[in-house]
């Protein structure tokens, strides 16, 4: 934990933020899960550094709530959901997060135009794709598809900020995103990035998405699907030497209960062998899953 903590604190950009890779330009997802990852630290928390951290995602938000992804362009994106993530962590700003939950909750992922719709009516006998196009989750980029990833960072984030969110239509729309992700479940538990069928074959599903999708339902533990996807994340996570997907697992694992002490190992030598090749994200996802009690992602 000690090299994770200096690795994520060398990586800071004097500006503040952190990139991608140490030394590359500073976005807010990155900024927003290293806040995260040093907030893990609790008292041992580098405040300095954390401090910077803050004010480089204040300075970003848009007037209408949101996050850009990076300086490099202004349009707001799905890593507003990661920054409210991040400010609901220090109880000073969590009103910060009011606009922001009130810009989330106006987004919506596009359904299917007419001319997709009747295309789709004239060829269903090939069971094109397996997905119901009315359920409205969130998109990567605002007014395009939803897809299980930004979708299940909008729930989680929603949903720690219930308490101060004024809007009328939270939980109907964090009803409805939860049931795009459930319509989206591949066949035998887990999610694959968008969809769980396309030309009538079944899509496998991956453990980093399916456990940021089992964390955004994690309320909802006892549902069969739920059940499904753990043990299908248990399976997966056997089988990759991902570092990203070990770390999201181990997250994910460690809400609903498991033993994770030997997942905790299993990160410790892909650090050790790989150092995950440098990548912020993981660094701090890592700092994260290596925390008794995980607290980031909980509801």
């Amino acid at each position: 934990m000690d090299d994770l903590v200096e690795r994520i604190l060398s990586g800071q950009n004097q500006d503040g933020g952190w990139g991608f890779l140490p030394g590359k330009s500073s976005n807010t997802e990155c900024t927003s899960l290293c806040l995260l990852a040093l907030d893990s630290l609790g008292a041992k928390q580098p405040v300095a550094s954390t401090k910077r951290g803050l004010d480089w995602l204040l300075q970003r938000q848009r007037a209408d709530g949101s996050w850009p992804l990076s300086d490099s362009t202004n349009e707001a994106s799905w890593t507003t959901a990661l920054a409210i993530i991040a400010l609901n962590r220090f109880r000073e700003y969590q009103l910060k997060t009011r606009t922001a939950s009130d810009w989330l909750l106006k987004q919506e992922g596009r359904t299917p135009g007419v001319l997709a719709r009747l295309i789709g009516a004239f060829v269903s006998h090939s069971n094109t794709v397996a997905l119901n196009p009315d359920l409205k989750g969130w998109a990567w980029v605002p007014r395009t598809f939803s897809w299980v990833e930004p979708t299940s960072y909008a729930l989680v984030a929603l949903k720690q900020a219930r308490t101060h969110v004024a809007a009328t239509n939270l939980e109907e729309r964090i009803q409805q995103g939860e049931m795009m992700i459930y319509d989206r479940m591949c066949s035998g538990g887990g999610w694959n990035y968008g969809n769980s069928k396309v030309f009538g074959d079944a899509l496998w599903p991956y453990p980093d998405v399916t456990a940021v999708a089992l964390i955004a339902l994690q309320d909802q533990q006892l549902n069969q699907a739920n059940q499904e996807s753990v043990s299908a994340l248990r399976k997966m996570m056997q089988e990759t030497d991902s570092g990203l997907a070990l770390c999201w697992g181990t997250i994910c694992l460690s809400i609903y209960g498991d033993e994770t002490s030997g997942w905790k190992r299993q990160i410790e030598k892909r650090f050790q062998t790989t150092g995950f090749l440098g990548e912020t994200k993981t660094l701090a996802l890592a700092l994260v899953a290596s925390v008794d009690h995980v607290k980031a992602f909980r509801l």
